[in-house]
């Protein structure tokens, strides 16, 4: 196992969590689709569903009462789906990066399991608007005014089932994506205050020291670019512009924080802690040869922290070493439950 293994087991656990969203979303649109076809077949006159029609004895307002409250639960659903993921990811971050610098450094370092308060009181925004609840409720308010609007525009406009049906569709896919964000960018906030967690445990035993390793592709922003590669100070923090961060999410800017996808990778006593059956990547010419040709890539091929790493990793190869294995899941039953 070695930090890039953490990051892709992770993105496993967040991606199970936008699977759902993708499911309750899905699941809306299409109940949508049905109630706007019912109320067609119940009130239109000659092919067309008029506003005066729909509006008489209150049924317009009985049908955004059904759509009020089907929003209501879904977006119950999302919070409590978003909050087990969150605990999830923090827990499983903490623990994997626990044995991987304990077990791979071969140093005990007074690791235990966080306990369910702890977990719960780091994942909750201290800003009160920003809690998890606070802004999915925001955006379910935000999603009921707009179906609302565009089922009263549409019938004022005289529109046919399928205009209407178009207009629902793009108004919820617009949340649908919103939700996702919502997600993804409370899971980077998370992983960041984990990391914190297990920083503040290791620096007892070692010296610490995070690396900004930016996204892979072309539409990572140009100030996490730049940060690509930066290591942190004596105190820990990144630096960007006069503004410091411990981690990604971590700035208190939307602008740096609102869909990052950048990651925080340790290097521990100068190395980059990796644990493996029959090879020992702790080895201090290993890690001066790695951390040189990365160095090099990057500088000669203009490509990433992470880039350069996996091309390092695959050109060069750890001695070989004999001695006793021990998996994550067999440490993780035996030491942290």
């Amino acid at each position: 196992m070695n930090q890039l293994d953490i990051v892709e087991k992770l993105d496993k656990l967040l991606a199970k969590t936008e699977s759902v969203i993708e499911e309750v979303f899905a699941r809306r649109l299409k109940e949508l689709h049905a109630q706007i076809g019912s109320m067609y077949r119940k009130y239109e006159k000659n092919g067309e569903l008029s506003y005066t029609e729909l509006n008489k004895y209150n049924r317009l307002q009985k049908e955004f009462e059904v759509i009020s409250k089907m929003f209501n639960d879904d977006y119950k659903q999302l919070v409590r789906e978003i909050n087990q993921s969150l605990q999830a990811q923090y827990v499983e971050n903490y623990l994997m990066h626990a044995y991987l610098f304990q077990v791979g450094l071969s140093t005990e370092m007074g690791f235990s399991m966080p306990k369910l308060d702890t977990v719960k009181q780091a994942i909750t925004n201290p800003v009160d608007k920003l809690t998890l609840p606070s802004v999915m409720t925001e955006h379910r308010n935000e999603i009921i005014r707009k179906i609302n609007i565009e089922i009263s525009q549409s019938l004022i406009a005289g529109e046919g089932y399928t205009d209407m049906a178009k207009r629902i569709e793009s108004a919820v896919n617009f949340s649908r994506k919103k939700a996702m964000l919502v997600a993804r960018t409370e899971s980077g906030r998370v992983r960041s205050l984990s990391d914190e967690a297990v920083e503040k445990q290791v620096s007892k035993h070692a010296d610490m020291r995070g690396v900004w390793a930016s996204s892979l592709d072309l539409r990572v922003r140009e100030s996490h670019r730049k940060l690509d590669g930066q290591k942190t100070d004596k105190d820990g923090y990144f630096h960007y512009q006069g503004m410091k961060a411990k981690g990604p999410h971590l700035w208190g800017k939307a602008d740096m924080d609102i869909n990052c996808r950048c990651v925080k990778l340790w290097l521990v006593n100068g190395m980059l802690p990796e644990y493996r059956r029959g090879r020992d990547y702790m080895d201090p010419g290993y890690q001066k040869k790695l951390a040189e040709r990365v160095d090099k890539l990057m500088a000669d091929e203009g490509i990433t922290y992470v880039q350069a790493l996996k091309k390092a990793q695959k050109a060069i190869k750890p001695p070989s070493r004999s001695f006793k294995y021990v998996t994550y899941e067999e440490w993780k039953k035996g030491y942290a439950s």
